[in-house]
């Protein structure tokens, strides 16, 4: 990396630190299993539609062994509004059952073990772990990937452990279970993929998107 980037990095790293400084998940649980399955089903989409649906999932299967007993059907029918509900479904059903049968109810603490778990990609782990263990490491979403690239932290715009590897090389190790978060509100508020607010945009001048349709 460019000692150019390395210092944008650091002007963005301050940033959000100072407009962030409050960033903390929304979804609503009460153990470590409910965090895991809430964040499964916050897949492709908002975390007000998962804490809907598990406040009724929840309190019908508030644990690994409980939903693993239960009829997919019920499950389905509980985390319909949160799209791609039979898959989601299969998924905590299937992942629920691996806990209790593997690993005695109890959620594994690697990203190498987590990713075994039925649903659970590297993106999952990454938020489970940072949440759960406060460990440092770097969910990679569709904001992380697009704030990254058009600022020039990536070289691979569609590479999620590619674009992992650099992030963790630019900014320091004690950021980093922040880093996620705070880039995904960054994608929200100012970074949008359709109708970036490029002109209130503090950093304009070194995105990429920006100068290739102002030049």
């Amino acid at each position: 990396m460019s000692n150019e980037i390395k210092k944008l990095a650091a002007k963005f790293q301050k940033y959000l630190r100072e407009e962030y400084s409050d960033i903390k998940t929304i979804l609503k649980f009460r153990s470590q299993f409910q965090l895991l399955v809430s964040i499964v089903l916050s897949a492709q989409t908002t975390d007000e539609n998962v804490n809907k649906a598990t406040k009724g999932l929840f309190k019908e299967y508030p644990n690994a062994k409980l939903l693993s007993e239960a009829n997919l059907k019920d499950i389905e029918r509980l985390v319909f509004s949160t799209g791609f509900y039979k898959v989601k479904s299969k998924n905590i059903h299937s992942l629920s059952k691996d806990l209790v049968n593997k690993y005695n109810s109890r959620i594994p603490k690697t990203i190498e073990e987590l990713i075994k778990l039925p649903g659970v990609g590297r993106k999952t782990a990454s938020v489970f772990l940072a949440e759960t263990f406060d460990q440092p490491t770097i969910a990679v979403d569709t904001h992380v990937l697009r704030v990254s690239h058009r600022l020039g932290f990536s070289t691979k715009r569609h590479d999620p452990i590619q674009t992992e590897k650099e992030l963790k090389l630019l900014f320091p190790k004690t950021f980093w279970r922040y880093l996620s978060m705070s880039f995904v509100q960054f994608g929200r508020d100012i970074c949008n993929a359709k109708k970036p607010l490029c002109n209130v945009c503090q950093f304009n001048n070194s995105c990429k998107y920006y100068l290739s349709v102002n030049t």
